[in-house]
C-alpha cells in the first residue's frame, strides 16, 4: 500500500531553540521538511470581530502520510504562504482501496 502519489510538495519550517540573547528572549534556528505527495483541502473562512482590524482566517486541510512528525509550532508553506496550525493531527483513511491511511492536520492564515 502507498499514500496518495501526485499531491503538493509542501515545506514545513521547524524552530530550534539555540540559546538566548542578552535580555533573556529565546534566539531561534530554523529547519526544514520536504513533504511531497501532500494533499490540501479548503475548509473555509471566517472574519474574527475585532475593532482593531479587518482580517479574515482562511483554513486548509493538508493530508500528510503518517510518518511525516508534525509538532504543533511548525509552520507550513503552502504555495508560497505560511499557515499555522489550527488543531491537532487526527488519523485519516482514503475511501480509496489499497491506499495507506495518513494523517489530517488543520491550518489557518490570517489576513489582514
Amino acid at each position: 500500500m502507498s499514500f496518495i502519489r501526485g499531491g503538493e510538495t509542501i515545506t514545513i519550517k521547524r524552530s530550534t531553540q539555540t540559546g538566548v540573547d542578552d535580555y533573556g528572549n529565546p534566539i531561534v534556528s530554523w529547519s526544514t521538511i520536504v513533504v511531497k505527495d501532500a494533499l490540501l483541502a479548503v475548509e473555509g473562512s471566517d472574519a474574527p470581530v475585532s475593532a482593531e482590524r479587518d482580517a479574515v482566517d482562511a483554513k486548509i486541510s493538508v493530508y500528510l502520510p503518517m510518518n511525516v512528525v508534525v509538532l504543533d509550532e511548525d509552520v507550513f508553506v503552502i504555495r508560497g504562504t505560511e499557515w499555522v496550525m489550527a488543531g491537532t493531527s487526527q488519523k485519516w483513511q482514503p475511501p480509496f482501496v489499497g491506499l495507506e491511511g495518513g494523517q489530517m492536520i488543520p491550518v489557518r492564515q490570517r489576513r489582514g
